[in-house]
């Protein structure tokens, strides 16, 4: 939610300021790309989201006006969004893929209806960074009690919580499925390729009576 919101103001920071800048980078971890995949509904797109990406994985969200521009950034009604994503950049063999967001089925849509969305989840505000999280004290109590319209913001943040799972447990939960899905897929393999598991002492125990019967043989030999 907070790189959305990033996002979100990354690139209207590029059309305000006329092209300055023009190129915004982010580096961040896995659960943060499975958490935009899910939010950004872009498992409707590929069954491929649904999975880990690989390391060095690229989303590139790409702003442009369709009939181009030769004097700068164009008007933001002019503006399109496009989303493009690479499974793995440590090689240059393949290029990055331009899939549709927010499960719909065009590859771009309007700088407009961009935002509408992304701001349909995006946490680009302290005080909503404040509610998501349901934190009441530092920077955040200036956003609780009865001043600012905070009441109502409590009374939102209240029944969410009542009604659906945290961000924070569901991230939790996802992880803890994705690595029994792994440790399943591991068992699997073992049994079916007949492999067993052993210790490194019963190893070291068993190359020892080995090293032990060849030196006999050796000797009567």
């Amino acid at each position: 939610m907070q790189l959305a919101g990033e996002i979100l103001q990354s690139l209207n920071n590029t059309i305000t300021t006329r092209g300055s800048p023009l190129l915004n980078i982010q580096f961040g971890a896995y659960a943060t790309f499975l958490s935009f995949f899910g939010l950004a509904n872009l498992t409707a797109a590929s069954p491929d989201f649904y999975g880990i990406p690989d390391y060095a994985s690229a989303m590139i969200f790409e702003l442009f006006a369709p009939n181009g521009s030769t004097s700068g950034i164009p008007s933001a009604d002019d503006l399109q969004v496009r989303f493009l994503f690479h499974n793995g950049t440590s090689s240059n063999i393949s290029e990055p893929v331009v899939f549709p967001l927010f499960g719909g089925s065009a590859t771009s849509i309007s700088w407009k209806d961009f935002v509408t969305k992304m701001d349909g989840f995006a946490v680009a505000t302290t005080e909503r960074w404040c509610i998501m999280c349901g934190n009441t004290t530092g920077q955040c109590a200036a956003y609780t009690g009865s001043g600012n319209g905070s009441a109502s913001a409590g009374t939102t943040c209240s029944s969410q919580s009542e009604h659906r799972m945290s961000a924070a447990v569901g991230g939790v939960i996802g992880a803890f499925v994705t690595l029994g899905l792994i440790l399943g897929l591991e068992a699997l393999i073992i049994l079916l390729g007949g492999l067993k598991i052993v210790s490194k002492k019963s190893l070291a125990e068993v190359a020892t009576l080995n090293s032990q019967s060849s030196a006999e043989g050796d000797v009567k030999g």
